[in-house]
């Protein structure tokens, strides 16, 4: 840690170098040369971009992650070629993003913090597993009549309807679709990483991750009744009264 002022800033845990970090002899100081990455953090861009020039001068191989303040320095920043660059405003613009989007993603990430490196770690190979090289889809799921009508009429008539059910492929039921239920909230009740097995009650909420492709499957078997019937029983029933009335006939 490289910090100018640390009685304003307050002094880290561990060893500190006192200094602006744009100066090669402080950054030598602080082990430039044998470390792995840096982060040039301060509320300055200039200062930023010369923390991370003077530093790849000194080592080449660093992972560069600047912070950048104003979006004004666009131009010059890109031209740096950092790693990764931060903006404080956006950061906390996607928070609000996700706070709105998906509120209980934000419950999801707090209760995890619990768990510990090996569950962290199976979860990240789970979800790897369901997008490859693309971003997960995080979606909400609320068992309401408006939003959930086929599994809500389900439900009422007395079906048992379990997780496992939701996440089966509707077009073959043989199939898993690409996604994993990731938090149940129940009342006052959240359940990571539900089992499958668990049947669906009104009013649940479900937090998925997985594919773009999933979550529209999803919809079929959540609003549409046939569709919901055909994953329950096996038995795909025809739709529209002349292929009813042609099916009786083929019984017959």
């Amino acid at each position: 840690m490289i910090e100018n002022a640390p009685e304003l800033t307050g002094a880290p845990h561990g060893r500190l170098v006192q200094g602006r970090g744009t100066e090669a002899e402080t950054l030598l100081e602080a082990g430039v040369k044998e470390a792995v990455g840096l982060v040039a953090g301060t509320d300055d861009d200039t200062n930023n971009l010369s923390i991370i020039m003077t530093a790849k001068e000194l080592n080449p191989k660093l992972f560069v992650v600047m912070r950048q303040n104003r979006q004004i320095n666009d131009p010059i920043v890109q031209a740096v070629a950092a790693d990764m660059v931060m903006h404080p405003s956006l950061i906390i613009a996607n928070r609000i993003r996700v706070l709105l989007g998906t509120p209980m993603l934000y419950d999801f990430v707090r209760l995890i913090l619990n768990q510990d490196d090996t569950w962290a770690c199976q979860l990240v190979s789970r979800i790897s597993a369901l997008v490859n090289r693309h971003a997960p889809e995080i979606w909400e799921v609320s068992f309401t009549q408006d939003d959930t009508h086929a599994i809500c009429l389900a439900v009422h008539r007395g079906a048992q309807v379990n997780i496992s059910k939701l996440i089966t492929d509707p077009r073959d039921r043989s199939r898993q679709l690409r996604c994993i239920p990731l938090m149940l909230v129940r009342q006052d009740r959240r359940i990571l990483l539900p089992d499958p097995s668990l049947c669906i009650q009104r009013d649940d909420q479900l937090l998925f991750c997985g594919s773009p492709s999933s979550r529209n499957s999803m919809e079929w078997t959540l609003q549409n009744e046939h569709a919901l019937s055909y994953i329950l029983t096996g038995e795909a029933r025809p739709q529209g009264w002349i292929w009813r009335w042609l099916r009786r006939r083929e019984v017959v």
